[in-house]
């Protein structure tokens, strides 16, 4: 455990497709297999305040590439959810789940919607934390533009990151620039800094920053969601992202098994205090885990 009480989790690595992936686990190894997916910018520390109050889980978050602990993309390749999605399963096989649940957060939240959806035989159940599939449709247009610039940043030099003299001035800066308080703050810079000459910086790749080549547009995703057979629940923070919420409605259209619960609390609210234990109560009873009635995923290879 760590000096605030936090429950760090186990130490994972996994070496897929070219990359080293970090991950924590946490929860009974012989329990139900789930994959936990961190936010953009984020890290899987991110679950540190949830993870230990489902321990019924064999939880496993890892770090996407390019984020956390693990190794960044090679020069010249973008970071698209395709890759991620693969880089899970891949996860996966190593781990020898043929079947799990995966719960994300944010941009974790919206692979975990899509990877359900491709997948449905993989994934038995998703939780989204503040964030969906359905939210990040463009227009045709919009696809091609966005495309365009995302080659032209990819191929121009990188900036360097800014140095900060300590972690608690780099958590600062994290709850000045968002909504974050210094509580959960310092639990992802904890995880996403590294020592360099002067002080510290962020171990993220900066061309996690880059525009995204060739999303999805609205009809593409609406197709998914259609293919979207698991359950799935939607925990929307009601001070978090607004961008999104206006298309919620969207969502519950055209998935025909996703569950909304809403709550007061910012974006981050599976890991700011007195916010994420109700986080675990809505996933605990999504999941049915009391003990007289849980569902297990199978765990053999088939």
């Amino acid at each position: 455990m760590s000096n605030d009480g936090l429950i760090e989790g186990k130490a994972l690595t996994f070496n897929v497709l070219g990359l080293r992936l970090h991950a924590k686990q946490w929860g009974d190894p012989e329990g139900i297999p789930t994959i936990a997916l961190h936010g953009w910018l984020d890290n899987a520390n991110t679950f540190d305040r949830l993870a230990p109050l489902i321990p019924e889980l064999n939880l496993v978050a890892v770090d996407f590439a390019g984020h956390g602990l693990s190794t960044h993309r090679a020069e010249g390749v973008h970071y698209h959810p395709i890759y991620d999605i693969q880089e899970v399963l891949a996860v996966a096989n190593e781990l020898n789940w043929h079947q799990f649940n995966v719960i994300g957060h944010s941009m974790g939240a919206s692979i975990a919607s899509e990877l359900a959806a491709l997948f449905p035989d993989r994934v038995r159940a998703s939780v989204q934390i503040d964030g969906f599939l359905a939210t990040g449709g463009v227009s045709a247009e919009e696809r091609i533009e966005q495309t365009r610039v995302a080659i032209e940043k990819i191929l121009k030099p990188h900036h360097q990151a800014r140095v900060f003299p300590d972690q608690q001035t780099m958590a600062k800066r994290v709850t000045e620039a968002t909504d974050q308080t210094i509580e959960a703050s310092s639990v992802l810079v904890a995880r996403g800094h590294k020592q360099v000459e002067g002080g510290i910086t962020w171990r993220s790749d900066p061309r996690i920053r880059y525009p995204t080549p060739l999303r999805h547009t609205r009809d593409q995703i609406n197709l998914l969601l259609k293919d979207s057979t698991s359950p799935s629940l939607l925990i929307v923070a009601e001070q978090g992202d607004e961008w999104y919420q206006g298309e919620i409605s969207l969502a519950q259209e055209h998935h025909p098994n996703l569950q909304v619960e809403r709550m007061p609390g910012p974006h981050h609210i599976h890991l700011e205090p007195g916010y994420f234990d109700q986080v675990a109560v809505f996933i605990r009873h999504f999941l049915n885990l009391d003990p007289k009635a849980r569902r297990q995923p199978d765990n053999n290879k088939g």
